[in-house]
């Protein structure tokens, strides 16, 4: 069996370099297989697509998560935006057009009682074009900006945590269906065989050839199978409902994928490099998004330390006469440079640079831990798949055994040298093996889902 070999070099390279920042900026832009495809299940994959494709609602996905995570890229595109326009030139039109009445016992209008010639009515036409650009001497919106990027980079990050959340939890859920599909089938089988104990037990006691003993041992055997049932078929309808409302359904859809009885999927080891892969962990690059916008606060928190200028301007026509409106007269025309300087406010500046300053080094922290953690996910999720795969290979060997031991009792009952009680018993042990194999085929086919999410990949 091959093994994913993930070298502290690797390791290394991600903690102490940044991503290229168009990877950063495209988490998802390096195309990768549909690893889910692997376990060769046609069922679990059109489970999967239901899950991640859009719903009726203009182009919305269906599942919630996935809907919430694109809301946020929403957001963070539209305030990454903001930022940017925030650098260059803004200008802006106004305008308006109005008559008034003066009052003649208020204001200026009292004087109408006493200058006939001044009259109460009066027009006013303003229309301008305004122009302002801050110069962003000292990086300040630059830095803004860049830190509003690095948000958006998160936040499509966040939907291929979303995606990869989504997927394994459908996969974990789906292989659990189908692993409680076969132990209900071998208690059912164990019943029978329980049943017909229970029967024998009960014959022998009325020919007083057995015991009371013997017969009270049968009936709590098939109570334990009795009661494990309900269990079972409740843990079905538990996983039947989960998988709909992952699918963006209500929990009592009917899902048609799931009404045949099929075995648990198998899928092979994940090939990988790791390098390419470690990057491409969602919490990764949230994590390092993070520290990226965090030192972009810090530099514009920074500079707040110098005078920030502004360039503007002003041309229109103002007038109290219609029919001057648009003449040079009324023209109206300003150009300015403002200033603006926390000259006597630097204590504040510093306790904000401070701030920036502390959440600039929580950020690294977390991204520092979460390529340890990273790390240490994908080799113990390695380790623990080759660890399943052996005892896999264990229990087939066992099964192998059992069903020899099982044929040549077959052979001893046809011959009457055994019982038919006997033969039940040696069917009960080959049950219990084969519900230990199910178990140990469960268990491998979830570590195999293990190292992909370990390995980040949500596509």
């Amino acid at each position: 069996m091959k093994r994913l070999l993930i070298p502290a070099a690797s390791l290394l390279l991600v903690l102490v370099a940044p991503a290229h920042a168009e990877a950063a900026a495209h988490p998802s832009a390096s195309p990768q297989d549909a690893w889910w495809h692997a376990y060769g299940d046609p069922a679990l994959d059109r489970l999967v697509e239901r899950a991640l494709a859009n719903g009726p609602k203009d182009g919305e996905p269906a599942n919630a998560d996935l809907a919430a995570a694109l809301a946020r890229i929403t957001q963070a595109r539209a305030a990454a935006r903001a930022a940017g326009a925030g650098r260059w030139p803004s200008g802006q039109i106004s305008g308006s057009v109005a008559r008034t009445e003066q009052s003649l016992d208020s204001g200026m209008g009292r004087l109408g009682r006493y200058v006939p010639s001044l009259s109460r009515t009066q027009d006013a036409a303003t229309l301008t074009a305004s122009l302002g650009w801050d110069l962003d001497l000292a990086g300040g919106l630059r830095h803004g900006a860049k830190a509003a990027q690095a948000d958006l980079v998160a936040a499509r990050a966040g939907l291929a945590a979303a995606r990869l959340t989504t997927i394994s939890e459908v996969v974990q859920t789906y292989l659990s269906y189908r692993a409680t599909q076969a132990q209900i089938q071998l208690v059912e089988q164990q019943q029978r065989q329980l049943v017909g104990r229970l029967h024998h037990a009960r014959t022998r006691l009325g020919w007083q050839e057995g015991s009371q003993r013997e017969l009270d041992e049968r009936t709590a055997e098939a109570s334990v199978a009795d009661a494990a049932l309900p269990l079972l078929r409740a843990q079905i309808a538990s996983a039947r409902h989960a998988l709909a409302v992952l699918t963006g359904a209500p929990a009592t859809t009917e899902l048609p994928e799931l009404d045949d009885v099929a075995p648990v999927p198998a899928a092979p080891d994940p090939d990988a490099m790791p390098v390419n892969i470690l990057r491409s962990r969602p919490d990764l690059l949230i994590a390092e998004a993070r520290v990226t916008a965090a030192e972009a606060r810090v530099g514009a928190a920074l500079g707040e330390y110098w005078p920030h200028l502004t360039l503007g301007g002003l041309i229109g026509f103002d007038t109290n006469t219609l029919a001057s409106f648009g003449m040079d007269s009324a023209r109206v025309t300003q150009g300015f440079v403002g200033l603006r300087w926390r000259l006597f406010d630097f204590a504040r500046v510093d306790a904000e640079v401070a701030t920036a300053r502390g959440a600039q080094r929580e950020a690294l922290a977390a991204y520092r831990s979460a390529v340890l953690k990273a790390g240490a996910q994908v080799e113990s999720s390695v380790a623990l798949l080759i660890a399943r795969r052996a005892a896999l290979s264990a229990q087939k060997a066992r099964l192998s055994a059992v069903n020899s031991a099982f044929a040549r009792a077959e052979a001893a009952y046809r011959l009457g040298e055994i019982s038919e009680d006997q033969l039940a018993g040696v069917q009960l042990s080959r049950i219990a093996v084969q519900s230990d194999l199910v178990t140990a085929q469960w268990a491998l086919a979830e570590a195999v889902l293990d190292v992909n999410k370990a390995l980040g990949r949500s596509g």
